[in-house]
């Protein structure tokens, strides 16, 4: 397996962030590299579940005063630890998959 360049380790880390970027790396030549096929896929994936389980959860836990804002908060703070994770993970050069997203991504990845 070739080394991946400091370049598509940055570009990786960051489409968890923002996940259209994600878009661009797999609707461009730049999935023909595997890392960033592998990163961009499963951060597409990723971020469109989040964003529907944000909006989604975001309008019913709001209904509950209280109690429902904190678990919102708590939640979006979880999901900033877990893109942090990632993005580090690939400054790494790891293939870290995550459960259930990588299996729903992988079917597109071949």
């Amino acid at each position: 397996m070739k080394p991946v360049s400091a370049q598509y380790k940055m570009l990786a880390g960051i489409s968890y962030f923002f996940w259209p970027i994600s878009i661009l790396i797999v609707a461009t030549k730049l999935k023909k590299d595997r890392f960033l096929r592998f990163h961009g896929y499963q951060a597409l994936f990723l971020g469109i579940s989040g964003t529907v389980f944000y909006l989604v959860s975001g309008v019913f836990l709001r209904l509950i005063p209280g109690l429902g804002e904190s678990l919102f908060n708590l939640l979006a703070s979880a999901w900033i630890v877990m893109a942090l994770f990632l993005a580090f993970r690939c400054l790494l050069g790891d293939y870290f998959k995550v459960p259930f997203i990588y299996d729903v991504a992988y079917w597109d990845m071949e």
